[in-house]
């Protein structure tokens, strides 16, 4: 069964799919591949979640954008409280994402890792959040933001492997614009 197959599958079921133990405990009831579960969660939470995010005005939301994206061959971007500023060197995909998400009027983070998007958004009080990272990272900041009743939507990497990764820029804008 594909992911899609899956999610909608799912969704259909009407069951409680609000963490990611309950979706692996679905599956696994479901006889699905497991294997996939944060995967699957993310497709999930950004299909339950994309009327409660269109709600909230994009200068309500923040982006939360996984650091390593960054190329570091070039990358000037400087550690801070707040996550990495980045001083758009054009050696990376991120400054035309933070571009086109303050022109919205997003407010935009760079950071190292899910844990920090939470504290962020403690700190922040955003009403929705956007993240690009790879799943596991992405699952973890929406498990912790769905607790905090925050909405959230994502768009995954393209390429992972944690340094120089890519992300497809087209559809991270056409989300940032929902």
């Amino acid at each position: 069964m594909t992911i899609e197959a899956s999610v909608k599958r799912l969704i259909e079921l009407g069951i409680d799919l609000g963490t990611k133990d309950a979706v692996k405990s679905t599956l696994e009831a479901l006889g699905a591949d497991t294997d996939y579960v944060d995967e699957i969660y993310v497709s999930l939470k950004n299909h339950l979640n994309q009327k409660t995010f269109a709600a909230v005005p994009p200068g309500e939301r923040a982006l939360f954008i996984s650091h390593c994206l960054r190329n570091l061959e070039v990358c000037k971007a400087e550690m801070s409280d707040d996550g990495y500023i980045c001083k758009r060197c054009g050696g990376c995909d991120i400054a035309p994402i933070i571009a086109e998400a303050e022109k919205l009027g997003y407010r935009v983070f760079i950071v190292p890792g899910g844990s920090m998007v939470f504290k962020l958004a403690e700190k922040y009080k955003p009403k929705a959040c956007f993240g690009i990272a790879c799943y596991y990272e992405l699952e973890e900041a929406i498990s912790k933001l769905a607790i905090a009743k925050i909405p959230t939507r994502a768009v995954p990497l393209s390429k992972t492997g944690c340094i120089n990764t890519k992300v497809d820029v087209e559809r991270v804008i056409r989300t940032l614009r929902i």
